[in-house]
């Protein structure tokens, strides 16, 4: 419910007016809360032990002087492709934005709810399944995870890209009202939108969540 905690600070303080520029910290803030909150729950469900992970056990018989290394380009090389996948979606919700309508003297503003939409959609999944199998995920492959339990949870998370994206489409009705309010101004209720339609999936997997519970007891 973390989501529900940047949504209510910066709608009860002074940074609400300034998501869209480099100077405000709230996106940092959103990316940490999204991190902490993924860390959690994969560690409470011990969901990190459902993904199949590379092997770099040293072979038997043989020096290993060796492993180290092996393991520490491997690291690097997931760190890359997982900057390179964030920095490709950063561009293609940007494109997106501009296709869309998005002024491109508004450049910062853009920047800020693209984003604002990769932290909340590509980025946990890239946590959970890696950078690759993302973009297996994305190529519309077929995935399968090792337990029923880690892809309930996948399919949580592309239900929550649905709300995220359509949040930040459903918060731009707003912006051609001619009502001369601060929050009107772009990309303010884009990202309120996205967060927003965050919060409310939450809430209905929850609701979800414990009526099947409760039906199974």
């Amino acid at each position: 419910m973390l989501s529900h905690v940047v949504f209510c600070y910066l709608q009860y303080s002074y940074h609400r007016y300034g998501v869209g520029k480099f100077s405000s910290f709230a996106w940092l803030g959103l990316l940490a809360t999204e991190t902490v909150k993924h860390i959690n729950i994969e560690l409470v469900f011990r969901l990190k032990t459902s993904v199949e992970t590379h092997n770099f056990a040293p072979p038997a018989g043989r020096r290993t002087w060796w492993f180290p290394i092996t393991i520490r380009r491997a690291q690097w090389k997931e760190w890359f492709g997982f900057a390179k996948l964030f920095i490709l979606s950063l561009v293609f919700y940007g494109f997106i934005c501009i296709v869309l309508g998005a002024p491109l003297e508004q450049w910062e503003e853009t920047i800020s709810l693209a984003f604002a939409l990769t932290t909340l959609t590509i980025f946990p999944i890239m946590r959970f399944i890696g950078q690759s199998r993302t973009y297996q995920l994305l190529l519309s492959e077929k995935l399968e995870l090792k337990n029923p339990l880690a892809n309930n949870y996948l399919n949580l998370l592309k239900n929550n890209c649905i709300a995220v994206i359509l949040g930040a489409w459903g918060g731009s009705v707003v912006a051609p009202l001619d009502w001369d309010r601060p929050w009107q101004v772009y990309p303010i209720p884009n990202i309120y939108g996205a967060i927003l339609g965050l919060s409310v999936m939450n809430v209905l997997n929850i609701c979800t969540a414990c009526t099947h519970m409760y039906r199974t007891r």
